[in-house]
């Protein structure tokens, strides 16, 4: 599968939903990120940290979803799974300065809609930071 960006627009504007139903977009557009987050090595790190490699999602406010209030901050991971991260600091014995962090990533159970938002962020992200180093996704 050629990843390229015209690939990918062809995914989500050749198919509209009365030609594919959503579910089979969604699982189309979860292939085109893992195979995208495969091409990423090294993956990049959530926010400098150099324990977790992880993509914070954020959907953009024209993508007409908002994210449930309930949901906490949802990432693309190195596998190319979108999930939500529970992120916990734990602090040091007799509260010294040192911490140490519990990462837990829950597999989003989302509508095929919502998962697609997602997975259009995810898709523009890592192909802009593939782009960035100068790499192409084929």
């Amino acid at each position: 599968m050629n990843l390229s960006e015209d690939s990918f627009g062809e995914v989500l504007a050749s198919h509209t939903p009365q030609e594919e139903h959503p579910q089979q977009i969604a699982e189309r557009l979860r292939k085109v990120v893992s195979e995208l987050a495969s091409v990423l090595r090294p993956f990049p790190s959530f926010f400098g940290m150099n324990t977790l490699r992880a993509i914070e999602l954020e959907l953009p406010a024209v993508s007409g979803f908002h994210s449930p209030p309930q949901l906490g901050c949802v990432v693309v991971l190195e596998d190319g799974e979108i999930s939500e991260l529970d992120l916990k600091l734990i602090s040091g014995p007799d509260n010294s300065a040192d911490f140490d962090q519990i990462e837990e990533f829950t597999e989003l159970d989302l509508p095929p809609e919502q998962f697609i938002a997602y997975a259009k962020v995810a898709v523009r992200i890592l192909q802009a930071e593939i782009e960035r180093r100068g790499g192409s996704a084929t």
